[in-house]
């Protein structure tokens, strides 16, 4: 007969149409209510600002979950639901039974059941693109029309592609709530197993890149991926493998569905040789979560191994009931499988723990390396603009991270000898990382080198700063360094439009647009960071500084840095101009009295986290009255700690509390080395006479 031979049955095909039109209707609504009657809306109360307007309107097309929340959970719902729906039958042994007695083959059964799928979801979306266009096209911003279709092939191909993976795994569980949850761990899959084994996989192996894999794998899922297309567009060779991976999901689940026993329907696995490898790979995620759980919660090796046993332990004996559908799993068959497992990560782990691979103690050839990027990230390597060249209109100024990548040979071997010596104290340093990763003088290291062959090689590690201060110091005080972490080094006076001084915890603010005095400006600070000491750096990274300054230049870009308490030329030249007393905190106008209290064990215990803390509840009165305290008024004295004192209660012993004029309170801290003279005198009781 025709209908076992057809690719399609139409009468199957129909009936799937009038039992599931409200899906696709449903679902039009939804994209409807989220896109075009969205537009319509947002251009009567944009309409006054074009690009502004422009820019939101496209940003709906993007998959911004800021402006199209209800887009974007429809994208990632109805594929996946749509699958379910249309496989039901296979999970109800009577519903199976019905529809495979008729006289239509199982691969036409399939092929009309996936046809329904892609008509039911294909067509809200073409239709929605279309009144989208009309829409456009009435309120006269066709600027939105290459957004659209951009939204319309990406959204087919992810519905194509979740749609495909419902279908999928519908043939190897038996279980519609089953079939949806794999449905959206398979497409967490590649991220979330890859999240998983880095975190592990970073608390065994020092020096492992940890954060530069991290910012790689949030684009291997394309559901993480779908919320990120907004800022990063899907490339060519990405649409390639989700239509290939769509292609490839379909043939499976075809082959799969004409090897599908019936009898299997209401089975959590349909395929006897499926559930090994379900329930192990179970086993070792749940084991991964758990280890990973009770690493970042107690940080010590005992609760990571306690997490690996009690996830492990925990989700085998689940997958054992779920697959037997039976309490009764503590039986030696049971027993053995999981002590095998138990045996083989125990190994695993084992070789981790020694540097099987050597990757520990790897270190390039000095003479094949082309650059090294050195930084406390990786943030600045990763980081990719966005490509919206109306996001650059709307954004008028967006300053972008400064890549440190070093290419001077001195810089070069400087870089590499740090890398030598944190190999060389390689266990010490293995310890401190794994154990005291909090400890004051703690320092992020990354580096990536780029080889003469074109290859790379990346580390990170936590190393005790000073030790390496040597090194560093005249790596950071060079001038290539200093020119590539200060934009300003780099930018031409003529340039600039205008530059902005914001003082800290203060409402000042100085503007200079004169073309003279921004040549002037810009002067006084190449000098004083060409002048800058590696030690000043060091202090400065603990210290507030006295403003914000930011750099407006004539391409809409900005260059942002700061007026650190160390400048003294820039601190001259605003003396000069007569504007120092309106770009800074000072003494008498801001601030009249200043208290210090040496702090107690349970206040070094916590100290503060790194950041001024202004806060209105510290009880003024009461810390007059308490013995001990030091309250300065001298403006001279109160000058001196607003230049002292640092935003971080590393190494400290004093803490500050500046009551400010307006009602706010900045505090800080002193340690030994920084607290003045005039402090340490207050607190360091009187000799006994002879």
């Amino acid at each position: 007969m025709k209908s076992k031979t057809s690719l399609i049955n139409r009468g199957i095909l129909l009936n799937d149409f009038k039992r599931f039109a409200w899906l696709g209707a449903g679902y039009l609504l939804v994209l409807l209510l989220s896109l075009p009657l969205k537009v319509l809306m947002l251009h009567g109360k944009l309409e006054e600002v074009r690009i502004q307007h422009i820019y939101t309107l496209t940003r709906m097309f993007q998959f911004d979950t800021n402006q199209s929340f209800l887009n974007v959970m429809a994208l990632i719902l109805v594929p996946v639901l749509t699958g379910l729906l249309l496989f039901r039958y296979l999970q109800d042994s009577q519903a199976a039974d019905a529809a495979h007695a008729l006289p239509v083959r199982r691969e036409t059964l399939y092929n009309t059941h996936i046809a329904a799928g892609i008509l039911l979801l294909f067509a809200p979306l073409i239709l929605t693109a279309l009144i989208s266009w009309a829409l456009a096209a009435g309120l006269g911003i066709n600027e939105i029309n290459g957004a659209i279709l951009s939204w319309l092939y990406i959204s087919l191909l992810i519905n194509l592609l979740f749609f495909m993976t419902s279908a999928a795994v519908g043939m190897i569980t038996g279980m519609t709530t089953l079939q949806g949850v794999l449905s959206y761990i398979l497409l967490l899959l590649p991220s979330g197993l890859s999240l998983l084994l880095l975190h592990n996989i970073n608390r065994y192996i020092y020096g492992f890149a940890y954060d530069y894999y991290l910012e790689k794998i949030e684009k291997l899922s394309p559901l993480i991926r779908l919320t990120e297309i907004s800022i990063r567009p899907v490339p060519n060779v990405e649409i390639a493998v989700y239509l290939l991976s769509s292609i490839a999901l379909y043939f499976a689940g075809r082959h799969l569905y004409q090897r599908r026993h019936i009898e299997t329907a209401g089975n959590a696995i349909t395929f006897e040789a499926l559930r090994p490898l379900f329930k192990y790979s179970a086993t070792f995620c749940f084991m991964l979560l758990l280890g990973s759980y009770f690493n970042s919660a107690q940080d010590s090796p005992g609760w990571t191994y306690f997490g690996y046993f009690l996830g492990s332990i925990l989700a085998y004996m689940l997958i054992e009931i779920l697959l037997n559908k039976s309490l009764q799993v503590f039986q030696w068959r049971s027993i053995r499988g999981y002590g095998v497992y138990a045996l083989i990560m125990i190994g695993l782990i084992g070789l981790l723990h020694y540097d099987f691979t050597g990757y520990e103690k790897r270190l390039p050839a000095l003479s094949e390396v082309k650059s090294i990027y050195l930084d406390n990230s990786f943030y600045a390597l990763n980081f990719v603009p966005a490509q919206d060249p109306l996001a650059s209109e709307h954004n008028t100024y967006s300053p972008l991270p400064v890549k440190l990548i070093f290419t001077e040979k001195d810089n070069i071997a400087r870089i590499y000898s740090l890398h030598q010596k944190i190999l060389a104290n390689r266990l010490a340093e293995k310890d401190f990382f794994l154990s005291q990763r909090t400890k004051d003088y703690s320092e992020g290291i990354c580096l990536a080198y780029e080889m003469k062959n074109g290859s790379h090689i990346y580390r990170q590690y936590k190393i005790a700063a000073p030790e390496y201060a040597d090194i560093l110091k005249p790596l950071y005080e060079s001038q290539e360094y200093k020119e590539m972490r200060y934009s300003i080094l780099g930018t031409n006076p003529a340039d600039v439009d205008m530059i902005e001084i914001s003082a800290f915890y203060a409402n000042k603010k100085v503007r200079f647009v004169d073309p003279e005095l921004i040549a002037q400006a810009v002067d006084a600070l190449r000098r004083d960071i060409y002048d800058q000491t590696y030690e000043e750096m060091q202090a400065n990274a603990n210290k507030q500084s006295w403003a914000g300054i930011t750099v407006y230049l004539k391409n809409n870009r900005t260059v942002d840095l700061s007026w650190e308490k160390s400048y003294a030329d820039f601190e001259q030249w605003l003396k000069e101009t007569g504007r120092y007393n309106q770009a800074r905190l000072l003494p008498g106008d801001d601030i009249t009295s200043a208290f210090v209290y040496r702090m107690t064990d349970l206040d070094k215990q916590e100290p503060d986290k790194p950041g001024v803390a202004i806060n209105r509840d510290i009880p003024i009165p009461e810390l007059e009255k308490k013995p001990g305290v030091l309250k300065i008024t001298d403006p001279d004295k109160l000058e001196l700690c607003l230049r002292n004192y640092s935003i971080s209660g590393k190494q400290a012993v004093y803490k500050v509390v500046f009551p400010q004029n307006n009602g706010e309170i900045i505090s800080g801290f002193f340690s030994e080395a920084d607290a003045p003279s005039f402090v340490k005198e207050h607190f360091t009781p009187a000799k006994e006479p002879f």
